[in-house]
């Protein structure tokens, strides 16, 4: 399917532009719900601080005639396992749109441009025959558009999972000061069991505890 940017433009990510990613970030957060301990805005920061990370090649925007970032896609190399970092066998990527711009094909084009990356790093490296290396991304499960874009552009549900996380004050007798504790969980979704309650249900937020469930997407990429 071919992508067509009406009114739109393209273009690597500078330093100055971190402040409207980040309010961007935020915008689709709210949107989806997921406002409440909400951090993906420093995460946005520490990645463009990454040794193996560049603005040049790694990141994209999308910005509206009138200058607004209305589309960000960024892809990186994952170590995984006993594999060395630099082979690059394992690619993680984000794409957010701007709500009021989605049905564009903006996220069509970020997803590919970030498949492009990661399949262009895997020629590099001198891929052989039967090559491959995987893209993988993690998305709200109620991001439904975001789901329904990666499964038509050939991606698996890896799996779902919830992110728990529970902020406390410490107890006075393990504490010469009190502080905040923060526990952070992650439970697989398995199979329903009669009568057994979902995470979401046995631990309702309060305060500053969230409760999140989210998506695995992978997809092989081979060479061209």
């Amino acid at each position: 399917m071919a992508v067509f940017l009406r009114d739109l433009s393209a273009r690597a990510p500078m330093a100055a532009d971190l402040a409207a990613v980040k309010e961007l970030f935020a915008i689709c957060a709210q949107v989806e719900g997921e406002q409440e301990g909400h951090q993906e805005g420093e995460d946005i920061a520490a990645s463009w601080q990454r040794e193996d990370f560049q603005l040049s090649s790694d990141a994209w925007l999308i910005l509206s005639r009138q200058g607004l970032v209305v589309g960000y896609g960024a892809v990186w190399p994952v170590a995984n396992g006993a594999a060395e970092p630099f082979e690059k066998t394992t690619w993680a990527f984000c794409v957010r749109v701007h709500p009021a711009y989605r049905g564009r094909g903006i996220g069509t084009l970020l997803l590919r441009l970030a498949e492009q990356r990661a399949r262009s790093a895997l020629e590099e490296r001198g891929a052989e025959v039967g090559d491959s290396t995987l893209l993988i991304t993690t998305v709200a499960y109620g991001n439904r558009s975001a789901r329904a874009l990666l499964e038509r552009e050939g991606y698996r549900l890896e799996r779902s999972f919830w992110h728990i996380v529970v902020e406390g004050q410490a107890p006075q007798a393990a504490w010469s000061e009190r502080g905040r504790l923060t526990l952070e969980l992650e439970e697989e979704e398995g199979p329903s069991v009669p009568g057994q309650r979902s995470p979401v249900r046995l631990l309702v937020p309060a305060g500053s505890s969230v409760v999140r469930h989210y998506c695995r997407y992978e997809k092989p990429l081979l060479p061209r």
